[in-house]
């Protein structure tokens, strides 16, 4: 790769409209910074929309990434979305579909229980900065639309790292 590709990659990651980019791989990214590398290690992280283009892998379907708490060896899945519009005519939040939901479901089963928290970066702001963020454990996302009740409980600071603590991701 030449040094205007890698300029040009650049201006696409922070610019770009295309699905790969906008809300979804800078999202990631954001969240991914915000787990200090001193205390968890990346076990699993799904494939880019350009690695799936040639070859889909399967294990795309699973969660965003799969951490691991250095210190006690605790793992735990994170799913990230970032939702740039407000909320939908009923007041909800819209997270998910209901394919996906069964499918992280499942994804936390097979892997024995493993928690899984869904982590919603919300309007304002950007993608790649939001303004509101939420870490909701997946057995309380129990819909792929959530009430403010819901969600609200699960506000966090989206510049604070995260912090990982008997079962609990905040």
């Amino acid at each position: 790769m030449g040094l205007l590709d890698g300029i040009k990659d650049g201006i696409k990651y922070h610019l770009s409209d295309e699905p790969e980019w906008k809300g979804g791989k800078r999202f990631e990214d954001y969240v991914e910074e915000l787990f200090d590398p001193q205390y968890y290690s990346i076990v699993e992280k799904t494939h880019s929309y350009r690695q799936n283009e040639d070859r889909y892998v399967e294990s795309s379907m699973n969660p965003d990434f799969v951490f691991r708490y250095k210190r006690t060896g605790d793992l735990f899945a994170v799913e990230c979305k970032y939702r740039s519009g407000g909320l939908n005519p009923k007041g909800m939040l819209e997270w998910s579909n209901a394919r996906q939901l069964e499918r992280y479901r499942a994804f936390a089963k097979e892997r024995g229980g493993i928690p899984v928290f869904i982590i919603i970066g919300f309007k304002g702001g950007f993608d790649d900065d939001p303004e509101d963020m939420f870490v909701i454990p997946l057995e309380d996302a129990k819909y792929p639309t959530l009430y403010p009740s819901i969600f609200n409980k699960y506000s966090r600071n989206p510049r604070k790292p995260f912090f990982w603590q008997r079962g609990a991701l905040s």
